[in-house]
C-alpha cells in the first residue's frame, strides 16, 4: 500500500477555505489551495468580501513582479531617508517607464514612492527586517 502526501491544510468547508485564502500573502499560496480543494474554489469566492476578492486578484496581477515579492502586500514600509520616522502599509502598486512604484498607507493617508527609495520595516506579523 502507497503511502498518499497529506495535504498542507485540513479543512472541512468552504468557509474554512475562504478564510484561510484571506490570510495567504502570495500567489503560490492562494494557488496551492485551489489546487487542493477544487470543488470548493467557486464557492469559497463567493464568500469573500469585495476588498478580498480585490487583495487576491493583485497577489496575481504582481505575482512576477520583484517588487511585489521584495514589498509584499501588506507588510510594512519606509522611506529610506525618512527623518520623520513615519512608516506605511503596502496596498498596491505601479510601474511607468521601466520603474516600479509602492502605494502604502500611512494612517488615513495613501502615500506612494519608487520602489527602489524604499526599505521593509516589518512584514505582517513579524519582526523588524531592512
Amino acid at each position: 500500500m502507497a503511502a498518499l502526501p497529506l495535504s498542507r491544510w485540513e479543512l472541512q468547508n468552504p468557509q474554512q477555505l475562504a478564510e484561510l485564502l484571506t490570510t495567504a500573502q502570495t500567489w503560490k499560496e492562494i494557488e496551492a489551495l485551489g489546487k487542493a480543494y477544487p470543488d470548493w474554489k467557486r464557492e469559497a469566492w463567493e464568500l469573500l468580501s469585495p476588498e478580498k476578492r480585490e487583495y487576491i486578484q493583485q497577489l496575481k496581477q504582481w505575482k512576477d513582479c520583484p517588487t511585489a515579492q521584495k514589498f509584499p502586500l501588506g507588510c510594512t514600509v519606509e522611506r529610506i531617508n525618512s527623518t520623520q520616522g513615519l512608516t506605511g502599509e503596502v496596498i498596491s502598486y505601479w510601474s511607468a517607464y521601466d520603474i516600479d512604484y509602492v502605494m502604502f498607507r500611512v494612517g488615513p493617508d495613501i502615500d506612494w514612492c519608487r520602489a527602489a527609495f524604499l526599505k521593509k520595516v516589518k512584514a505582517e506579523n513579524q519582526s523588524s527586517e531592512n
